[in-house]
């Protein structure tokens, strides 16, 4: 049960068609846009990069109290809940965090009330790590990005003794747990929250254990894609109306070292258009208007990546090409997602260890129709097409759009007030072609404003992390972007098209300043914490963490 308890509830966002499909709910201690469909109007700073925050603290908040930590004897750590990291939070119950020790790192005086006073011991070491230098693994628990609820006693219980917190702590590592409002709030409450959270720790850093410089985030699916957001969009100006309004700690930094993700359902600008282009044609029982529509978005999609600005690592740029089958099915980057998905297949045979086993898995993959080529003498496979792996083995789930339905708008860029709003300009722009009855309800939405004065379009820039990280897009380079990243999907999802990781691949290893970026699809694997060794994921991402900062 090693780590996985206190992700269970992460790993329930297997459900996350609901995270946005149809959503109708949906330390030291001394591009120009991607197309014009997707334009917006947001306005960014005209500087670059930001420089390091190095401002003192501006804060009613109180540092961490040393007087009240509590012990847990199995796991051998100090740990407290319920520290408020903003001064006017919108609601108590998610706006608070969790903080996990290694006991080593303290020492401590038991108080009458069985809590204890803590200082810092700065020569004691946990796996080469001190007080001063321990990573912090900062959880980000969002599936299907709903709200996540701060710690109580019954849950750091549970954590704690039934396989989680330990795993990181019992490495050197200190563990946090923050609550953060969700979809029902609307974006970017979310981010906020955790942003705001990441400058508390900073304003605590000369107080607390661990090292506000080595914070490293993680999470799944929604939970992915708000970690992912976190690396991407580090002390990015758009934000700041939003963590002024909840008192969040002014002078300080918010971007993190590293960003962890498994399946983030994230480029939600995009995502309805990568979905059709690589999964619509899974489809059977649609309306001609339907067809129409996901052949369209499949278009723009194609007319999206060609303004992009994608390059391989050898810095050649990646196209699409008209086909004579299929929408675009053709060019460098149908080419590059095409080798993706054959280095996971080929990765999965390597893994059988058995030519032989090979073979019978290939033949199996085979039985109805031919799409896998299989060399036995170098255990090595192609595939017919990107169109028949779909087919076969990530076919669509939703008749219509699998991101903001027609019918179902979605929770998560709406304005906090349970309304839901449509997103999605691309498709905005597609049913207005079209001639759709939709197109009107799409247009009110995104003309919208919230009580920030901030549309919906500007929200999902600032929910997409390539806005951040394309040079073709407005936001390049106005957020300090996370060093080391680590992403892994189960590659026959269906939750959303393969695209979105390969994308953000792509755009993390041609920005300057990304130090490492460890990527892989896995084979066999759904929308879960997918590993190719088959393991669970945390003892391989805590793993990571160690080798980003030794």
């Amino acid at each position: 049960m090693k780590a996985r308890m206190i992700l269970s509830a992460l790993m329930v966002s297997a459900i996350a068609a609901a995270a946005l499909s149809g959503c109708g709910q949906a330390k030291s201690k001394t591009e120009s846009s991607a197309s014009e469909a997707a334009a917006t109007e947001t306005t960014v700073p005209e500087s670059t990069v930001p420089e390091t925050i190095v401002a003192e603290p501006v804060t009613n908040l109180p540092k961490t109290d040393m007087t009240k930590w509590h012990y847990s004897e199995e796991n051998d750590l100090y740990y407290q809940i319920g520290i408020s990291y903003c001064e006017h939070p919108v609601d108590e119950r998610y706006q608070k965090l969790a903080y996990f020790v290694p006991a080593p790192y303290m020492d401590a005086t038991k108080n009458a009330d069985d809590t204890y006073t803590c200082k810092l011991n700065e020569s004691a070491e946990v796996n080469g790590f001190t007080a001063a230098t321990a990573p912090i693994a900062l959880s980000v628990n969002t599936p299907s990005y709903y709200a996540a609820e701060a710690m109580t006693e019954d849950t750091v219980d549970m954590g704690i003794n039934m396989g989680g917190i330990g795993d990181f702590t019992s490495m050197g590592m200190v563990y946090v747990y923050p609550g953060c409002r969700g979809i029902d709030e609307g974006a970017p409450s979310g981010v906020t929250d955790l942003k705001a959270a990441i400058r508390y720790l900073r304003y605590c850093d000369d107080v607390n254990a661990g090292d506000a410089e080595k914070i490293f985030t993680f999470g799944l699916s929604g939970g992915g894609a708000q970690s992912v957001l976190l690396g991407a969009s580090g002390d990015s100006e758009m934000y700041e109306p939003y963590l002024e309004a909840i008192g969040a700690v002014q002078g300080v930094s918010d971007s993190v070292l590293g960003s962890a993700s498994w399946c983030p359902v994230t480029s939600l600008d995009t995502a309805n258009a990568e979905y059709e282009w690589m999964m619509g044609c899974t489809r059977e029982g649609r309306s001609p208007e339907e067809n129409a529509m996901s052949d369209k978005l499949a278009e723009a999609f194609a007319k999206y990546v060609n303004s992009a600005g994608f390059v391989d690592e050898n810095g050649n740029e990646l196209k699409l090409a008209e086909s004579e089958e299929g929408i675009y099915q053709a060019g460098s980057y149908y080419d590059h997602v095409k080798g993706v998905i054959e280095r996971s297949l080929n990765n999965y045979l390597a893994d059988l260890s058995d030519p032989q086993a090979a073979q019978g898995y290939v033949d199996d993959m085979n039985d109805g129709k031919k799409w896998i080529d299989y060399d036995k003498s170098t255990n090595t496979a192609t595939i017919s097409s990107i169109a028949d792996f779909a087919r076969e083995c990530k076919q669509a789930k939703n008749l219509t759009t699998g991101f903001d339905q027609p019918e179902g708008q979605n929770n998560l860029f709406g304005y906090g007030d349970s309304k839901r709003a449509h997103f999605d300009r691309i498709l905005c722009d597609v049913l207005t072609e079209l001639g759709s009855k939709y197109a009107a309800d799409y247009s009110e939405d995104l003309a919208k404003k919230d009580a920030l004065g901030y549309s919906v379009e500007q929200r999902v820039n600032m929910y997409s992390p390539l806005y951040f990280l394309m040079e073709s897009r407005e936001g390049y380079k106005t957020a300090n972007v996370a060093k080391y990243w680590r992403i892994r999907s189960g590659i026959e999802q269906d939750t959303n098209s393969v695209t979105t990781e390969i994308n953000l691949d792509l755009a993390l290893k041609a920005f300057d300043g990304v130090e490492s970026v460890d990527f892989e699809t896995i084979w066999e694997r759904n929308h879960d914490l997918a590993e190719r060794d088959g393991g669970d994921g945390i003892e391989n991402f805590i793993d990571w963490v160690i080798s980003c900062t030794k």
